[in-house]
């Protein structure tokens, strides 16, 4: 992928072009239309699938039932629920209305919930039968109408509208029409992470979903053209609800491709699925490159289908990056590097490992700088600052907290992304960690990925995640949470000194090592360093 570096700026290449009608949900029906008979999902549990045409279909009955409750442009719809045929068809049943969606994270507590409906107000949520009761509670205390739709058979929770009972009107497809909207409308509200307070709800316009599809159509057509190897059936594991998910899962159908999703992660399912449908391409997140590099599993699957490994969310080591590789015989894992308020994918990489350990270069059209966290100048090749982004893929801004919007940006529009990197003299970046996720030791700063890949080097070592311990004389002390190898024997004294043996004196394990059952983690599989902080506090006060 060409890129450029000038005055320390780092350009990728020139922007793709975009339908002129700027309606992501008219480019949606035109090429489910196009898709035809062509199969578009299968539940990989059930083995259940439905094609282009039915989804369409179903898709549009749908739609017109919303019209016809009242569903208005601009009307915002929660979806919460896992991966399932109906969350496909609601999203775009209320696209194709001009509707706003807002997707909740099926994990949220109820406070989460209810903070961000009181953000987002919608008119209808639909819920599934596990997201159903943690809704309708917080419902309850809601000061405007609210209807919930219900998928599946049964009415879970009282006063619903059934999902089932909406799709039966069957409509004439070129009978129907997609509300026109403007580019710069809102089409979608996703949550930020979370990983350091309240989810935000990040607004995302129709433009942003029409150019990261053509993004990911240009990454794919680079991809075959490279290794004359088609890209003919993809696995959907991250939940749709977040926006890594939704996003390329909806991108991918775009490109008439046949998806393989999944509810939940379980070993063997997994690399059934992969070995039985043939995967060729999937996006993944570092604890699943892990258990790709070290679970004994994988060696009894064949995986030799695989093509494309894309992995993002959080930072993969070189060392799990290349073990991957050498045990299972998958070509290269790619990375990639996004944040929810530039939709998502900013750098890729294209290569085929030349630069392991990189997330590649700048996406069409987008420009990227790295400032100094001290004095705010523009860094050049090899020194690590914070990432700033430049990009037709920026949000409109978090709905309703218009100050944390402003506070984003800088005055040329560049999107201040909270994350350390740098970037070689080909313009190729390297993630190092968040900016406050850095633990200060005695004025040093110590990136806890960077304790958390040499960790996951050890035999013995499932699952890590680092967070800083306070210190009155240091001001923090690196410390491991550890979930060790199953019948493992692993001490703290021994990974203490595993790592003493390998870094700067700054970087050891000062603050100890807590052994666990489980390293908590979000949706997109970045480690919840906040919990571990408040674990940490209980920890403490036991002692």
């Amino acid at each position: 992928m060409s890129v450029t570096v000038h005055n320390n700026v780092v350009s990728g290449p020139e922007e793709r072009g975009i339908p002129a009608h700027l309606s992501f949900g008219q480019f949606l029906y035109d090429q489910l239309k196009n898709g035809g008979d062509n199969i578009a999902l299968i539940n990989a549990e059930t083995e259940e699938s439905v094609t282009y045409r039915q989804i369409l279909q179903l898709s549009v009955n749908l739609a017109v039932s919303l019209q016809k409750l009242g569903l208005k442009k601009g009307d915002l719809v929660g979806l919460s629920s896992e991966n399932r045929f109906e969350f496909a068809v609601a999203a775009l049943a209320v696209i194709y209305c001009g509707g706003v969606l807002s997707t909740l994270n099926i994990t949220y507590s109820p406070g989460e919930i209810s903070h961000l409906l009181k953000i987002t107000k919608p008119k209808f949520i639909f819920i599934s039968p596990i997201t159903s009761q943690n809704i309708h509670d917080c419902c309850t205390e809601l000061s405007y109408p609210c209807k919930l739709i219900m998928f599946g058979e049964y009415d879970v929770v009282p006063d619903c509208i059934m999902y089932n009972d909406l799709i039966k009107a069957h409509v004439n497809i070129d009978d129907f029409t997609v509300v026109d909207v403007d580019g710069q409308d809102t089409v979608a509200v996703m949550c930020s992470s979370g990983t350091t307070g309240l989810p935000k709800g990040v607004m995302l316009t129709h433009i942003n979903f029409l150019t990261l599809s053509a993004h990911m159509k240009y990454y794919f057509d680079y991809v075959q053209q490279k290794k004359n190897n088609g890209i003919v059936t993809g696995l959907s594991l991250i939940p749709w609800f977040h926006a890594y998910g939704f996003i390329t899962t909806f991108a991918v159908m775009a490109m008439n491709i046949k998806i393989v999703f999944l509810i939940r992660f379980e070993h063997e399912q997994y690399l059934e699925t992969i070995q039985k449908y043939k995967i060729n391409m999937t996006t993944i997140v570092p604890p699943l490159a892990v258990f790709l590099a070290k679970h004994p599993l994988v060696l009894k699957y064949d995986l030799s289908s695989l093509v494309e490994v894309w992995c993002g969310a959080a930072p993969l080591s070189k060392d799990i990056q290349t073990a991957v590789s050498k045990r299972t015989g998958i070509d290269f894992i790619k990375q990639g590097y996004g944040l929810t308020e530039v939709t998502m994918a900013c750098l890729v990489d294209l290569t085929s490992g030349e630069k392991v350990g990189s997330c590649g270069t700048p996406a069409p059209g987008m420009r990227v700088k790295v400032i100094d966290i001290e004095n705010g100048k523009m860094l050049g090749p090899g020194q690590e600052g914070e990432l700033w982004i430049k990009s037709p893929l920026r949000m409109k801004g978090y709905m309703g907290d218009q100050a944390s919007s402003d506070a984003l940006f800088d005055n040329e529009g560049y999107v201040r992304t909270g994350d350390i990197g740098y970037y070689d003299k080909e313009g190729y970046f390297y993630i190092v960690d968040r900016l406050k996720e850095l633990i200060k030791y005695k004025g040093f700063q110590v990136a806890p990925a960077e304790l958390e890949a040499l960790l996951l080097q050890h035999k013995d070592v499932a699952e890590v995640g680092v967070v800083g311990l306070p210190d009155e004389e240091a001001g923090e002390l690196p410390l491991a949470f550890i979930v060790a190898q199953p019948n493992a024997k692993v001490t703290e004294k021994e990974l203490v000194e595993f790592v003493a043996s390998k870094v700067s004196p700054a970087k050891r394990l000062r603050g100890g090592v807590i052994f666990i059952k489980e390293v908590p983690k979000n949706a997109s599989g970045k480690i919840l360093r906040r919990e571990l902080r408040q674990m940490l506090k209980k920890y403490k006060s036991k002692l």
